[in-house]
């Protein structure tokens, strides 16, 4: 075969961990409208695939969301803050064209008015 090649990867490396799709599979059978991936909710939403908060943390830093293996086309990013008291900003995965605001507050049990959003943001 007269075929370039330009770049070699691992398989792991094409194919991904399969975790972050175990989770957004999980949201579909449980009609969930979005994926919180702060790591306290991550361990807490799915303790079979992240056992600690630790342990998605890690994940998480190993792992960074990447639009060519990622579902990031049907999926987008959004910053999201759960309520006054928290003070950082945490991410999630909701689908293009939903009510982002609800989805989060749906998945994490809370009101829509304790969920506030930062627009203009994505990965």
């Amino acid at each position: 075969m007269d075929i370039h090649i330009d770049e070699l990867v691992t398989w792991k490396q094409l194919t991904g961990d399969r975790r972050l799709s175990d989770a957004l599979a999980e949201c579909d059978e449980k009609e969930w409208g979005a994926l919180p991936l702060a790591p306290k909710q991550l361990s807490r939403l799915f303790p079979h695939l992240w056992d600690t908060q630790k342990a998605a943390e890690r994940w998480l830093d190993k792992n960074p969301l990447e639009p060519h293996r990622d579902i990031i086309r049907v999926w987008g990013v959004l910053d999201y803050r759960a309520g006054p008291r928290h003070r950082r900003w945490s991410k999630a995965l909701v689908p293009h064209g939903a009510n982002s605001r609800l989805a989060v507050a749906e998945v994490l049990n809370l009101s829509v008015g304790e969920i506030q959003v930062r627009h203009g943001v994505s990965c």
